[in-house]
């Protein structure tokens, strides 16, 4: 008799993180923090509650592990920032990608469940400050910091830097999408970015 073969797919364990972690984006994005239980997760992710309780200890931890996963599909995070590309070439690939990010409709929910929430759960927009937005602003600050050494920018203070960078990028493109508003054209949108980044170089020439 033929010995049984392992699979050479994903570990369970990790496929059924990634479903927790799915269903649980889905849920919070649509039903709000409050209208979404451990059980509403579990059931949407096709496992138990104790599972949902043993990957991610509770549900706080989880909102922000989701947005935390959020941003790093977005690819505003340190693994896609190639510190060897210059920054003529880098910035404008990371100004697309964080404009991609925050006018899509998730994070334009997990805003504004956060914002909804800020009286009743504080912890929820702490978690979303941290996991979120300031894990964008560390890996774009950590390329910064590179170029700085390198000597390609001048960036005494990259972590300030980056939050200048991203906060310029946000103008009317974000506003719109928090709005519902008809979203810029493309062409519009394209030059502002490029005008940002010339602005960025300029102001960070060496």
């Amino acid at each position: 008799m033929q010995a049984r073969t392992k699979s050479r797919g994903r570990p369970r364990s990790e496929e059924k993180h990634g479903q927790i972690m799915a269903a649980a984006m889905e849920l919070f994005t649509r039903d709000g923090f409050e209208g979404t239980s451990v059980e509403d997760i579990a059931v949407a992710a096709g496992v138990s509650k104790q599972t949902v309780y043993s990957h991610f200890g509770c549900k706080e931890t989880l909102f922000g592990l989701a947005v935390s996963s959020k941003c790093k599909q977005s690819g505003v995070n340190q693994d896609e920032i190639d510190p060897a590309v210059a920054p003529a070439q880098m910035l404008p690939d990371i100004a697309r990608r964080f404009i991609g990010l925050i006018t899509s409709p998730e994070a334009l929910r997990v805003h504004a469940v956060c914002t909804a929430s800020a009286e009743t759960h504080p912890d929820l927009g702490r978690i979303y400050f941290e996991q979120g937005p300031v894990q964008t602003v560390e890996a774009v600050a950590q390329y910064l910091e590179v170029q700085h050494e390198a000597g390609t920018l001048c960036v005494e203070n990259p972590r300030s830097a980056a939050w200048q960078f991203l906060c310029m990028l946000k103008a009317e493109g974000q506003m719109r999408a928090q709005f519902n508003l008809k979203p810029q054209g493309q062409g519009d949108l394209d030059n502002y970015m490029d005008d940002c980044v010339s602005m960025f170089l300029r102001a960070y020439a060496a």
